[in-house]
């Protein structure tokens, strides 16, 4: 049975995107406590903005690839149920790789800082707002645990599928 797989240009995207979520998953947690006004929390907040923008971009252009091409369909040996839970799981993860870049762009609006996007110094949205950069700080934060817990999700469905030796499903959004 040939495999049926995901472009080259979605399979790039879905893996250079993977590896920058998790990095910025971890970055998110080592520099929330970082000492306030310090060097190196500004830099970590820095790289932080400039990749979540950049994700955000991806985001945008992942979306676009999917609507102008086809994914393959899912073979026969995923259970309907299955397809349900993945399609969900799926959507849930497009709303939130939109949801984090905008929530954290919009808090830092609030603050006394500005948003450079590799260097470049964005526009504000707002002036300083303690109350509105906190509201959007929570948005981010929870919103951030939601795609964690979906990321888990998501790479159980993988295990799952993995364990029951059905890798033709890993396979399709694999290199070769």
């Amino acid at each position: 049975m040939e495999i049926q797989r995901y472009s080259t240009t979605a399979i790039i995207i879905h893996w250079l995107m993977a590896i920058m979520i998790i990095a910025m998953i971890c970055m998110g947690v080592y520099m929330a406590d970082l000492p306030k006004g310090s060097e190196e929390r500004t830099w970590f907040f820095t790289l932080h903005k400039s990749i979540g923008l950049t994700l955000a971009l991806l985001a945008i252009i992942r979306l676009i690839w999917k609507l102008i091409s086809t994914s393959p369909p899912l073979p026969d040996i995923v259970s309907a149920t299955h397809q349900k839970m993945a399609t969900v799981t799926h959507h849930l993860l497009y709303l939130m790789l939109f949801i984090q870049p905008v929530s954290g762009y919009i808090s830092s609006s609030f603050t006394k800082y500005s948003t450079k996007f590799w260097g470049i110094p964005l526009p504000r949205w707002a002036d300083k707002n303690p109350e509105m950069n906190e509201l959007f700080t929570q948005i981010h934060e929870i919103s951030a645990i939601f795609l964690v817990i979906l990321l888990v999700m998501h790479i159980a469905g993988v295990v799952y599928h993995m364990k029951r030796k059905e890798t033709e499903l890993f396979k399709r959004m694999w290199f070769g």
